[in-house]
């Protein structure tokens, strides 16, 4: 070490000395509460963007035998021909009881059709065989199939699938499984839509992992259209968490229903930060009438709660519009009843920056008002907007799902966290059906690790903190 390196350490000079930033994420990653609640936020937002693989089906898909079916119990173990092996599966279940909504596993000698569509949110057909006899099965099976693909019984894909009927009723193995390639349907405008289905003996369905499910467009592109799924069956009947009253998975429309919930409070809070920022930093920096124009203002609909504000602005609008729609109008209304108080905050933080050196240098120098505003003065505040935005984000969050919750919200067959909850105002439902409150476990989990972010962020940049 040079002379010069030497006293550089002993006076405490470096040359290379940490930015701001850098000093900021030293000390975040010291508050553990902070780190635990980015970590559970990672977890959400990426579930949320990887919805349609992580779904075992697609948001609207649904099997109107099956409401509030009870989450699925998966067995590790499969005693086969072949002995005891590791083999996960979920049992198949029918409706005992309409009234009560009960179900009982199917007998073993139960025989399944179920189909593979090519297309986007076609649900696929599902015939279940339960019959005491061969012949009667056979014949539920046939009719079943027949009247989803409407060929002739003296086409060749019905002999195709008599003949695989036969076979699977005459194999030893009591889960037996036959794949089946029909010939293409042609559409009117001569597109062939190749058709595929499977005959499944027994009662069970085996589990596997990027498994050939329900079809689906990964975000909405055409491009990326497929049918592989995290984790599920082939046969169906796998439903981690329920169904709801309909028969739909409630883990697809969990996932898909992030989206929704958790990119409100994103976009909503930064919505809100860009307009109380520019408010306030106008307010503060030209003050008198212009200032107290906009202060007034703010402090109007401060003297408005929020919640009241919030139900009268989306009420005052029509109750028939799309779920996009809706999505942008709950963004804009939590974004219009937000701004005030990030605004008088900034308003205050821009009176004590516009006389500082560097502001008056810039006014010297002639550059304009608004310039001076947004490239000077505003981003001396920003530790404070990152820091609000955080803390803004679960509020937005609790609004939307309020809104949904009171049916004022996304409205089917779209879904949400606080429209999946809606169904808790009925007493009997959640008192039979307890599982369907799950959606208000994940608000509050988003809610808490927002929180503990916001902490940490907060501690982070605060140089009083202990952090």
């Amino acid at each position: 070490m040079s002379n010069q390196d030497t006293l550089s350490v002993r006076e405490g000079i470096s040359e290379k000395s940490d930015s701001i930033w850098t000093h900021n994420v030293r000390r975040f990653r010291k508050h553990t509460l902070g780190k635990i609640g980015l970590t559970i936020l990672l977890l959400l937002y990426l579930s949320a963007l990887f919805a349609d693989f992580l779904s075992p089906y697609t948001m609207r898909w649904g099997d109107n035998r099956k409401p509030y079916h009870s989450p699925s119990t998966i067995n590790l173990f499969y005693n086969g021909p072949n002995g005891r092996e590791f083999r996960p599966f979920a049992y198949e279940y029918r409706i005992a009881n309409v009234a009560l909504r009960t179900y009982d596993v199917v007998p073993e000698h139960t025989v399944r059709a179920i189909s593979f569509e090519n297309r986007v949110n076609v649900n696929e057909m599902r015939v279940v065989a339960i019959e005491p006899t061969d012949s009667a099965r056979r014949t539920t099976i046939m009719n079943g199939v027949v009247r989803h693909y409407r060929f002739a019984t003296d086409s060749e894909d019905f002999f195709k699938v008599q003949e695989a009927l036969a076979r699977l009723e005459a194999d030893p193995n009591p889960d037996a499984r036959i794949m089946l390639e029909l010939s293409p349907s042609v559409s009117s405008s001569g597109v062939e839509n190749p058709r595929s289905m499977v005959l499944a003996k027994g009662n069970k369905n085996f589990l596997s992992f990027f498994n050939q499910g329900v079809r689906y467009q990964f975000m909405g592109w055409r491009w990326a259209t497929t049918n592989i799924h995290f984790f599920g069956s082939r046969t169906g009947g796998y439903f981690p968490l329920g169904t709801d009253s309909t028969g739909r998975d409630l883990a697809s429309r969990l996932l898909h229903g992030a989206r929704v919930s958790l990119t409100v409070g994103l976009v909503g809070a930064a919505i809100t930060m860009i307009i109380g920022l520019l408010i306030g930093g106008i307010a503060g920096y030209f003050g008198g009438f212009i200032d107290n124009l906009l202060m007034r203002f703010s402090e109007v609909l401060i003297s408005i709660p929020s919640l009241y504000l919030l139900f009268a602005l989306r009420s005052a609008l029509p109750v028939d519009l799309d779920s996009g729609r809706v999505y942008i109008i709950i963004i804009l209304i939590l974004s219009m009843i937000g701004w005030t108080g990030v605004a008088r905050v900034i308003r205050g933080q821009v009176l004590s920056i516009k006389n500082e050196d560097f502001v008056l240098s810039a006014r010297t120098m002639g550059l304009g008002h608004l310039k001076i505003i947004v490239r000077h003065i505003l981003p001396s505040t920003l530790s404070y907007a990152i820091i609000n935005t955080t803390l803004l984000i679960p509020g937005y969050i609790l609004g939307e799902s309020a809104l949904s919750l009171l049916g004022l919200g996304i409205t089917e067959p779209q879904s949400s966290w606080g429209l999946m909850l809606a169904v808790g105002r009925n007493f009997r439902v959640v008192n039979d059906f307890p599982f369907v409150l799950v959606p208000g476990f994940f608000i509050f989990l988003a809610i808490l690790a927002w929180n503990f972010f916001g902490d940490g962020i907060r501690d982070a940049f605060d140089p009083k903190s202990k952090h």
